[in-house]
């Protein structure tokens, strides 16, 4: 009979197995990512498939819907969480990937390097788009608003993806500044840029009158979630900006609380932008761009490098 002090549950297993993995990864991350040229990302998602519903069992989410949470009756129970928690914590986590990112570019980098900007989410992404939604009608045989949609949902480069050069390895190192800074910052941007690309697809596949489409893509999609994203977004962190220049100049903050703050308004920019409707991985990215982009904050905490902490931890765990 088994000792009922021991009493294992999915939750308590979730942290098990993360830390774990997260334990081993930073003993030997200088070897993984010098020696076999790894980052974390790839590590983990081998990771979640084999301890995942498919493999051992051991991380088991459930899925809930209008009838209630039902386990998938695979190892050890699901964690109770439906689709909507998941959503909603990778969505922070992505907006605290792409707000990071528009902090660490350097000063002033979009008003000087916006050609090569545009070109990256403009007409590069654009053919990436048809090209990958090309391959998904022919080869998946669905119609092309289907097509579109998917191909809308891979075009984009995240953070995550893009973490392999942008990470401090020999083999990142090799990889020109300029070529980096501009990686990160397209890896930033096009997961809002994204939205008009997905939107075509699906007010082709919704919507039935042309005009009616156009005027809702235009408005919604471009002027709202995209132009009026960027601009709050630039807002915020420029407001912010201030903000913390006054009371890190008066001594009304510590060091700590002024680290800190970072992660604090990453979170803050995702939720203004989803309770506005609007697209929230453009509000964090400009709220990153605009809160650290004369230099300042960059400089104040170069030593703590923030940045890539959050990434082990974050990027991991998502």
């Amino acid at each position: 009979m088994a000792w009922d002090q021991i009493e294992t549950t999915p939750p308590h297993v979730t942290y098990l197995t993360l830390a774990t993995f997260l334990i081993t990864y930073t003993l030997f991350a200088n070897f993984i990512r010098n020696r076999l040229h790894l980052s974390e990302p790839p590590l983990a998602l081998l990771a979640g498939i084999i301890l995942g519903p498919k493999g051992l069992g051991w991380l088991t989410p459930n899925f809930c819907g209008v009838n209630g949470c039902k386990d998938e009756g695979v190892g050890l129970g699901g964690w109770g969480w439906g689709d909507d928690v998941v959503q909603e914590i990778t969505r922070v986590i992505v907006g605290i990937q792409v707000f990071a990112i528009g902090v660490e570019l350097p000063k002033y980098y979009a008003s000087r390097h916006w050609k090569s900007i545009a070109m990256m989410l403009g007409p590069v992404m654009a053919f990436s788009w048809l090209i990958v939604a090309a391959f998904v009608v022919i080869i998946f045989e669905t119609d092309i608003p289907t097509g579109l949609i998917v191909g809308a949902c891979l075009t984009p480069t995240d953070p995550v993806l893009a973490s392999s050069i942008l990470s401090n390895s020999q083999f990142s190192n090799r990889v020109p500044k300029r070529l980096k800074d501009l990686i990160a910052c397209e890896s930033g941007c096009n997961d809002g840029i994204s939205f008009p690309f997905l939107y075509i697809g699906l007010f082709a596949m919704t919507t039935s009158g042309l005009g009616e489409a156009a005027k809702k893509y235009f408005l919604l999609t471009i002027l709202w979630q995209v132009l009026f994203g960027t601009t709050i977004g630039l807002v915020i962190g420029t407001v912010f900006n201030k903000i913390l220049r006054f009371s890190a100049r008066r001594g009304y903050i510590d060091y700590p609380s002024f680290t800190v703050f970072y992660l604090l308004l990453a979170i803050l920019s995702v939720g203004v932008g989803s309770t506005l409707g609007s697209d929230d991985f453009l509000v964090a990215f400009g709220a990153g761009y605009g809160f650290a982009r004369d230099g300042w904050f960059t400089k104040r905490t170069k030593a703590t490098r923030l940045s890539q902490v959050i990434d082990l931890l974050l990027n991991s765990a998502m």
